[in-house]
């Protein structure tokens, strides 16, 4: 169930919306809509506030990297595939369908157990962080 639909709330969800792939810690998120929207933007506990709220209602997806003491937020905005997140970029790659699908069918088949797509998300780093790095 979505909450009420305040400027503030907008204003994150629209420019999340507008950064698909990049994700961002609640202070990162803050400085970043205070540039975009200046004086109009929320304040941080505003920020920390909703994106708590948002994440619970599933309309943000909330990241805990291992080994990392920070929540990162990015936009919820597709459903039906998995995601692989890299630990070094923070870029959000969409696993195609057919690969995710086939994934949760072996998984479900293995060992009768069932993902719940819409939560998972696996990690690892991407071909240009793998590159960059000698």
């Amino acid at each position: 169930m979505a909450g009420y639909q305040t400027k503030h709330r907008r204003q994150v969800l629209s420019f999340l919306a507008q950064n698909p792939e990049q994700s961002y810690t609640a202070e990162e998120l803050a400085a970043a809509l205070a540039i975009e929207y200046g004086g109009e933007a929320p304040g941080k506990s505003t920020v920390y506030r909703l994106v708590g709220k948002l994440a619970q209602e599933e309309q943000i997806r909330r990241f805990e990297p291992e080994g990392v003491h920070l929540s990162y937020y990015q936009i919820n905005s597709c459903h039906d595939h998995l995601h692989l997140k890299c630990t070094d970029c923070g870029k959000l790659i969409h696993m195609k369908e057919s690969a995710s699908e086939q994934l949760l069918r072996e998984i479900l088949q293995s060992n009768g157990f069932s993902v719940n797509e819409h939560q998972t998300v696996l990690y690892g780093r991407c071909n240009h962080c793998k590159g960059s790095i000698s």
